[in-house]
């Protein structure tokens, strides 16, 4: 990995931290290629300390100076919250929910209220707010007007990160600020891994400032591009949901709606009345104990159907077969087991109100174990085609994690989660890993040179090649060798 990469690899994983470069390279061309990636300074080596204590100094005071006057901007705003009842959000938010039905009034609609959205592509950014996560103790903000200043605030802070995109943010309902990003032809024609890494980047971004200004946990769901006004709807109902995996993943703050496409397929994140609280539970929780204790709470409320003998079965009947339903669609993941437990087969009625409510928590204790079982290999399949197509082209000296995503087919953000949720190490950590194994191979049972070893493991510099060595090993390479 070089400087560029290394710097592009700090930006997708914090994209607020400042970056000053410090290289040998005098070319404008590099220079150039570093502030356009994101860089704030470029210096040229040598540094003098006073020149690198004044840049840093100079970083550090621009960022305190831009959460100063954060908190400043928001304060002068005297906890006014007009525009929460504004024309302007509650027209959009008739929009986005479906209210108004007949698409060719929307532009104008717009009109009316002073709004242009020409787009003519269109996607949706959804924010949610944790107003029971705020602070550095995590306490909860109950006053009314608190939560509306930092909606307020939070507004302000998207509308700054996305200046340079042509996008509208409003107020959504409740705890929630909606953006519709615009795309005209050109960006749509864009290549479309590049356009998946900018719109994480986006999020991370909107993430990382607004914890950072605001200390409140958030979390940010985006929607697929779609063409014309009329998918609005659409697209804002598939970013709430993208937002609902968060139960799932808990320490995950950004979700696209297309990471999670397959698993919709056969597993649609559509949380339903209490009668379905227990598949919301299957569906967005890892461990198998956190099942069995819905499942028990759940039976407990449902509890009077089972205290006589001659009670119906009807509604526990009903939910055994909505939950049924689910593992039909799930069926291509989770085996032939579904085959033994159709609720018919399954309840051999006629049954008592107690073997009713027995046989019940079997049912659903089972049938949460396929769901956990098939979530859980799915992930691990994605995880092993990344190992394998690492494998097979670490030998690559320009081999990205974007490479490995694109294999697939998700997002290098989303990637980098899974891979470490399940590895326990980071794809590029796993990549090193690859690259130390092999060599050390080379350099016991071969005569090449190191420089051969370093150009077939992928690496452009033997010396380069050669610190990342002793890094992994404590020993350098001649050292191995003898």
């Amino acid at each position: 990995m070089n400087g560029i990469e290394l710097m592009e690899s700090i930006l997708s994983e914090k994209p607020d931290i400042p970056v000053v470069v410090i290289s040998a390279h005098d070319e404008f061309e590099y220079a150039q290629k570093c502030i356009r990636l994101g860089a704030r300074d470029y210096l040229i080596k040598p540094v003098l300390l006073p020149q690198l204590i004044q840049v840093v100094g100079r970083e550090l005071s621009e960022r305190h100076g831009k959460y100063k006057r954060l908190l400043e901007d928001s304060l002068k705003h005297k906890f006014s919250m007009t525009g929460m009842s504004s024309l302007r959000s509650h027209i959009l938010n008739e929009i986005i929910t479906g209210s108004v039905e007949n698409s060719d009034d929307y532009l104008f609609i717009f009109e009316q209220i002073g709004l242009k959205l020409e787009g003519p592509y269109y996607l949706m950014l959804v924010v949610e707010l944790f107003w029971d996560r705020v602070g550095f103790g995590g306490g909860a903000i109950q006053s009314l007007r608190d939560r509306n200043l930092l909606k307020y605030a939070t507004v302000n802070i998207i509308e700054e990160t996305l200046a340079d995109w042509n996008a509208v943010t409003f107020y959504g309902q409740g705890n929630q600020i909606v953006t519709i990003l615009q795309y005209n032809e050109s960006d749509y024609t864009q290549n479309r891994a590049e356009n998946v890494s900018k719109l994480n980047l986006i999020g991370k971004t909107l993430v990382s400032n607004i914890q950072g200004y605001l200390h409140m946990e958030v979390v940010v769901g985006i929607s697929l591009l779609r063409l014309g006004l009329q998918t609005l709807p659409e697209s804002y109902r598939e970013a709430v949901n993208a937002i609902k995996w968060h139960a799932l993943y808990e320490d995950h703050n950004v979700f696209y709606a297309e990471d999670f496409s397959l698993k919709e397929a056969v597993v649609r994140v559509n949380w339903q009345e209490a009668t379905n609280q227990f598949i919301e539970c299957v569906k967005t929780r890892r461990k198998l104990e956190d099942v069995k204790e819905l499942v028990s709470r759940f039976i407990s409320d449902i509890s009077p159907i089972f205290e006589s003998d001659d009670s119906t079965a009807g509604i526990p009947l009903s939910i055994a077969y909505r939950v049924y339903a689910t593992l039909l669609e799930m069926k291509e993941t989770v085996g032939d087991g579904y085959k033994l437990l159709d609720p018919i087969m399954f309840f051999q009625f006629p049954l008592t109100g107690i073997e009713i409510k027995k046989r019940f928590a079997e049912f659903l204790l089972d049938t949460a174990g396929l769901i956990h079982t098939s979530m859980t290999d799915h992930d691990m399949a994605i995880i092993q085609q990344s190992i394998a197509y690492i494998r097979g082209n670490f030998r690559n000296k320009g081999l990205k994690i974007q490479d490995v995503a694109d294999h697939v087919h998700l997002s290098p953000n989303y990637l980098s989660y899974l891979f470490k949720q399940i590895t326990d190490q980071t794809v590029w950590e796993f990549v090193t890993k690859i690259r130390m194994e092999e060599s050390r191979q080379l350099l016991m049972n071969t005569n090449k040179k190191r420089y051969e070893i370093a150009d077939e493991v992928g690496y452009e510099s033997p010396e380069h090649f050669s610190r990342v060595f002793k890094r992994y090993y404590g020993e350098s390479p001649n050292t191995v060798r003898g």
